[in-house]
């Protein structure tokens, strides 16, 4: 028959190394400050997630106040590759679109349609690591580089 007794009850004295004995009082603090350590993780992942992940002092996660603000600039994302990709450049001086707009576009493509060259472009543009990508999308984007001559 299996042991029945609770584990925490069960005897550690073939736990310590050898020449290490842990009294009763020892085993009963490291428990205790173990718990302790498990409640301060607890309530920091509790605060983080009811801070958007934010901790007090840190930087704010989300940067680009006004990206989801966005239904004038969506049509751009309909634009062929080419057409896009000039679109947003730094460069274009003409019909400029704002970094938080674009990182909104940004957003928006990577929760829709997801392809490659459009979110490159943009990152391209904020200068962004895969890391600093919306949330929402798959890990992967959409490659649409042609494998046939057709």
């Amino acid at each position: 028959m299996a042991n029945s007794k609770n584990p925490a009850e069960q005897n550690l004295d073939g736990n310590a190394p050898e020449g290490i004995q842990l009294s009763d009082a020892d085993i009963k603090k490291a428990r205790t400050e173990g718990a302790k350590e498990d409640v301060k993780e607890i309530a920091k992942d509790t605060h983080r997630a009811l801070t958007d992940g934010v901790l007090p002092g840190e930087p704010p996660a989300r940067q680009w106040l006004g990206s989801d603000e966005i239904q004038m600039y969506a049509h751009n994302l309909e634009l062929g590759v080419e057409a896009f990709e000039e679109k947003v450049k730094v460069s274009n001086k003409e019909d400029p679109i704002p970094d938080e707009k674009v990182y909104g576009l940004l957003s928006l493509e990577r929760n829709g349609q997801n392809r490659t060259p459009y979110v490159k472009a943009m990152m391209k543009r904020l200068k962004l690591k895969a890391d600093e990508l919306p949330g929402g999308g798959p890990a992967y984007t959409n490659d649409l580089t042609s494998i046939t001559d057709l």
